[in-house]
Order: C-alpha cells, then sequence, then structure tokens
C-alpha cells in the first residue's frame, strides 16, 4: 500500500513540474492598431501597442514575441535576450498568415536589432527601410554580438526584407560622404573600431528561407574578426536556400568562418546601379576556412568592377565551390584573387581552393571598357589574381557563346598580378564549349600551371598541351561518366533550371546537352 502511495506522490509531483513549466512560458502580443501599452501582453486580446515596450519586458527561456500578422509597425525593434538549448526565444508572428511589416524610412540604421542574445529565432517578418536619400551603413536585420564571447544557436528564417536604401559605396578607401555600404542582413561579431575588449563569435548561425528584394549595396554580410593573428572563427555557420533578387552589389559574404556552409540560394536580377568603383561578386568567402559553397545559382551580375558569380576570395583556406550554375554574369564564371603583400599575421593568403563540378553558361559578357579601372574590354570567364596557391579547377563544363561585339573578352582564363602572381594552378578535366575562337589559359606570369586532359568543342585557341579537341558535340557522351555519382549529383540539382541565351530560355540540361 505505501508503495503505491509513492508512485502517487511521485506521478503528481512529476505533473506539477511539468505543469509549472508549461506556465512559466509566456507569449508577448504586440498590435499597432488594436493594442495598448497598458495591457498585459500576454494574449492577442491583451496585446501591447509599441515594440518599445520591450525594454521593459524580461523575457525567458521558451518565451515568444509575436507580432501581429499583416500589421505595420514605424518604430524599430531591438532586442537582447538569452534563450537555453531546446528552449529558444522566439520573434514571430500570430494571427494569420501574412507577415507583420516592420517599416521604416532610414531614420534608424536598423529596423530590427537583435544584441547579444544566444538560443533565438527571429522568423516570419517583412522588414524594410527605406528613406528619401540613401543613407550609409543602413540594414534592414542588424544580429550583432559585441564583447560577449560564444553566441550559440542564432536562427534567422522566412524574412522577407526589402527596399533597405543603403550607400551603394563600401567605403573602403574612399572620403566619400555616402561611403559605408548598406546591406538588407548584416551578421556581426567584431567592431573596426578597435574596442572589442572581449572576442565575440558566433556558434550555430543558421539564416535561411529569406527573400531579399531590392535593397542596396548588398544581401547578407557577415563582418568578424578578419586578422589572422587575432582570429577567432565563427562555426556552424549555415546560410541556405535564400533568395536574393534584384541586389546590385554582394550577395552572400560568410566572413571569419571555419567551415561555412553556403547551398540553395538564388542570386537574381542584379541592377546595373553601382559605380565604376566598386567591386562585388556574387557569394564568396572572405577570411574563412574549410568553406563549402555548393547548389546555388548566380545569374546576371552587373558589377563594373568584378562582377563574377562566385570568388574565392583572399585570406580564406580550403575553399570548395561544387554544384553551383552560373549564367549570364557580366564579369564571368570564378574570380580566383589573393592580395600580396600581407604578412602571414594578417592574412593566409589563399591556398587550397577546389572548384570542381560546376556549370558555366554564357558568362563573361561586360560589353563596355570600365575606364576608372582598365583600358580594354575585360572579363574573362575566370579571373586568376595575385598569388593564390594549389587551386584545383577540374571538372566543370564551360558553354561559350559569341560574344555580342567582337572587341569583347574572348578569354577562358586569365591569370594577372595583384602584387604577385598565382603559383600551383591545376586545370584539369574540364569540358569547354566555345561558338567563336576564344583563348583558353592566358598565364601571363603564373607559375606551375598543370593543365591537362580537357576537352573542347569549338575554335578554342591555346598554347602547349593539356587541351584536346572532342570528335563530336558537345553532350553527355564528351563529359558523363555514370560510374562518377557526383555528376548525377549535378543534373539533380539543374534539371529544372534554364537560362536565357539571346533572349530565348532554354533548359539547363538542353544546353549541355544531357537531354
Amino acid at each position: 500500500m505505501k508503495s503505491i502511495f509513492k508512485a502517487l506522490v511521485l506521478s503528481l509531483t512529476v505533473c506539477l513540474v511539468a505543469c509549472t513549466q508549461q506556465v512559466m512560458t509566456t507569449n508577448y502580443y504586440f498590435d499597432p492598431v488594436n493594442g495598448s501599452d497598458a495591457n498585459s501582453g500576454t494574449s492577442p486580446g491583451q496585446a501591447f501597442k509599441s515594440l518599445s515596450k520591450l525594454n521593459s519586458l524580461h523575457v525567458n527561456a521558451g518565451d515568444s514575441i509575436l507580432l501581429k500578422a499583416g500589421s505595420v509597425f514605424t518604430e524599430k525593434l531591438y532586442f537582447s535576450g538569452k534563450g537555453e538549448v531546446g528552449k529558444p526565444i522566439v520573434i514571430g508572428k500570430y494571427g494569420g498568415e501574412n507577415m507583420p511589416h516592420i517599416k521604416g524610412d532610414a531614420t534608424y540604421l536598423e529596423m530590427v536589432h537583435i544584441y547579444n542574445s544566444e538560443h533565438i529565432v527571429i522568423r516570419d517578418l517583412e522588414i524594410s527601410n527605406k528613406g528619401k536619400k540613401i543613407r550609409p551603413r543602413l540594414s534592414g536585420l542588424f544580429v550583432e554580438v559585441y564583447n560577449y564571447g560564444k553566441a550559440e544557436d542564432i536562427t534567422i528564417d522566412n524574412l522577407f526584407i526589402h527596399d533597405v536604401y543603403g550607400s551603394l559605396i563600401k567605403g573602403e578607401g574612399h572620403e566619400h560622404e555616402d561611403a559605408g555600404g548598406g546591406q538588407a542582413m548584416m551578421l556581426r561579431n567584431f567592431r573596426d573600431d578597435g574596442t572589442d575588449s572581449i572576442p565575440s563569435y558566433f556558434d550555430g548561425l543558421l539564416v535561411q528561407n529569406c527573400l531579399l528584394k531590392d535593397s542596396q549595396r548588398n544581401g547578407i554580410i557577415m563582418w568578424g574578426n578578419w586578422i589572422r593573428k587575432q582570429w577567432l572563427p565563427n562555426l556552424n555557420v549555415v546560410i541556405r536556400n535564400n533568395v536574393l533578387d534584384g541586389i546590385p552589389g554582394d550577395g552572400i559574404v560568410p566572413t571569419a568562418c571555419d567551415g561555412a556552409i553556403v547551398e540553395y540560394n538564388v542570386m537574381k536580377n542584379c541592377p546595373l546601379t553601382l559605380p565604376a568603383t566598386e567591386a562585388c561578386d556574387g557569394i564568396w568567402p572572405f577570411s574563412s576556412d574549410n568553406t563549402i559553397v555548393q547548389y546555388n545559382v548566380v545569374s546576371g551580375h552587373k558589377s563594373q568592377t568584378d562582377g563574377y558569380g562566385f570568388d574565392s576570395d583572399y585570406n580564406c583556406r580550403n575553399s570548395l565551390f561544387q554544384f553551383n550554375l552560373s549564367d549570364n554574369n557580366e564579369g564571368g564564371f570564378l574570380l580566383l584573387c589573393n592580395s600580396g603583400g600581407w604578412p602571414e599575421d594578417w592574412s593566409a593568403g589563399n591556398t587550397g581552393t577546389v572548384v570542381k563540378y560546376n556549370i558555366s553558361i554564357n558568362d563573361g559578357i561586360r560589353k563596355h571598357i570600365v575606364r576608372e579601372k582598365k583600358t580594354e574590354h575585360y572579363s574573362p570567364i575566370i579571373h586568376i589574381t595575385g598569388p593564390t596557391r594549389n587551386s584545383t579547377i577540374k571538372k566543370n563544363l564551360f558553354y561559350v557563346c559569341e560574344k555580342e561585339l567582337p572587341q569583347m573578352d574572348k578569354r577562358l582564363v586569365h591569370s594577372d598580378d595583384w602584387r604577385g602572381y598565382a603559383d600551383s594552378t591545376y586545370f584539369q578535366n574540364n569540358y569547354i564549349f566555345v561558338e567563336e575562337p576564344n583563348k583558353a589559359f592566358d598565364a601571363t606570369r603564373s607559375t606551375n600551371n598543370f593543365i591537362k586532359d580537357n576537352l573542347y568543342v569549338g575554335p578554342l585557341q591555346y598554347e602547349g598541351g593539356g587541351f584536346r579537341q572532342y570528335d563530336g558535340g558537345f553532350d553527355k557522351k564528351m563529359w558523363y561518366d555514370p560510374k562518377d555519382e557526383n555528376w548525377d549529383k549535378l543534373i539533380e540539382f539543374v534539371k529544372n533550371k534554364t537560362v536565357v541565351i539571346n533572349g530565348q530560355e532554354l533548359p539547363v540540361l538542353e544546353i549541355i546537352g544531357y537531354n
């Protein structure tokens, strides 16, 4: 009998503990039309009115901050708080399918500022920040850790960020009044003013399912401790399944990361609005090691300087680009670069880049001379510049259309000087189609270029060995190996994708001869 009584007491205790835990989790509701800051805020009928009310709330792990669906807030949302493992703080919506809109007029530098927070989810919000004129360093969403240490488990999911009217001028080396580029989303763990006394970094940062539209200058930008002598990398960073539509500048830039994954993102419809002084590319790591860039599409980048779909930038080691589609980018498919002359405690250079199983279609189509930077038409499909080391470019498909003007750049690869030249570049087993004469590999003064077993169709021009004309058409018989599962991964990724060539929308599989 005693044992039965003890069991009942234990069961009741467990139930009471569980119920107590449920009671301790609170939802806070915000409604800018029908709410009141005199309300309790803990039910839809008792919603708060002002987002500033957050400043007086003590939000605990597992709590939610919910904005009325379809409503418009014209004040900034600022929040700092900590959830727990398995009990994140959630910032989202309630009461319908439409996103609540946090709508700014550039009065604030950002409309959503998440500061020194962890174990937090930000989702299902619409954010804009457009004034009557551009404003330097403007953002839609700003996630920041400063003098904090390790910030764990931050998720940004299903945001619609648009019309962030920031400066088009990045700021480095400029004394322009508008210097300081804007971006739809800034993720920062390092300040450049020397005030970081406690090094901070993200460990578990996920950005997914977001639509960024018509914002300038950039899309998703990370800024971390890039200087190698004090490098403390962000870990477990994943940026996936986002669409960047109408972004003129840099698309996705993971900075100061180790092992970041950037996948299944699309960048398209880049407007030609950047000054010629601005160098921008689609997706590129900076000061990062072991980055994986895969299953992404970059289409139609129009930056007048660079303008490449993908970029393996300097101060990076072991970057991997695979299973990506690049098309109609004015600069080209790939920039592989290293700014020479930096001491080792500042920059690790650029070593160990691998570029494989990608498709480039009609890249390198810049029709004008960027006279602020060049004296000739410049847009090689691959630009290798500076003292890069041990780079491998293999098993990629290049479909090079006839250029619109006879004086346009007609080079597949150009390797040149940026305070030094490339060494040990492996260009092998690539498959190339050209509609008109193109120079295969313009090595200039680069050293130890290992070029071998590349097949081509069309009038490709080259000196020395490493390229062999294929006796047949540019189709799967030329490049597909059924024993190599990587080709199947690439085919699966592009099977429903199309590319515009000469005004005609064509299936990718038709262009590369798989069908």
